[in-house]
């Protein structure tokens, strides 16, 4: 019989918090991708997108990327998917030419619209028996530590 691989800790990896947040990450991404890619026509990072401009009122998009966690030539990508689909739209700064804000157009905020309900129905499945605000609150001190650490760089 092999034995698991173990950490310096000495637990198996798969006790770890983190690597059980990735597994639920990546099933919670298939999901997304079975029901809002597949109803709505919106890939996760899109969404992701037109999400963070529904916040907001002009982004750059190195802040979209800086914010949404995503490389900045995947967003730019994924911005010209979404103003080729009318769902955004690009304007420059009168003080700054070179500065360029993206916008949520009225078609993406119909389309975010059409995804809430879906959204909300997964999320409330999803965290059936969990204390959602106790989970947010936890969560929410998770991604600071996290984008602390990424600041910071992991040891070599």
């Amino acid at each position: 019989m092999r034995k698991k691989p173990v950490n310096a800790g000495g637990r198996p990896l798969e006790d770890l918090i983190a690597v059980r947040i990735v597994r639920i990450a990546e099933v919670v991404a298939r999901l997304a991708t079975q029901t809002i890619e597949a109803r709505v026509g919106l890939r996760n990072t899109d969404l992701r997108i037109l999400n963070l401009l529904d916040r907001a009122d002009g982004v750059s998009v190195n802040e979209i990327a800086r914010q949404a966690h995503v490389d900045k030539a995947w967003v730019s990508r994924s911005l010209q998917h979404l103003e080729t689909a009318g769902l955004v739209t690009r304007s420059g700064l009168k003080q700054d030419s070179r500065v360029t804000l993206i916008r949520l157009a009225a078609r993406g905020r119909a389309k975010l619209a059409q995804v809430r309900p879906l959204a909300a129905d997964h999320e409330l499945r999803l965290l059936a028996g969990i204390d959602q605000g106790a989970l947010k609150a936890q969560l929410e001190r998770l991604m600071a530590n996290a984008e602390e650490l990424l600041t910071e760089g992991l040891p070599s």
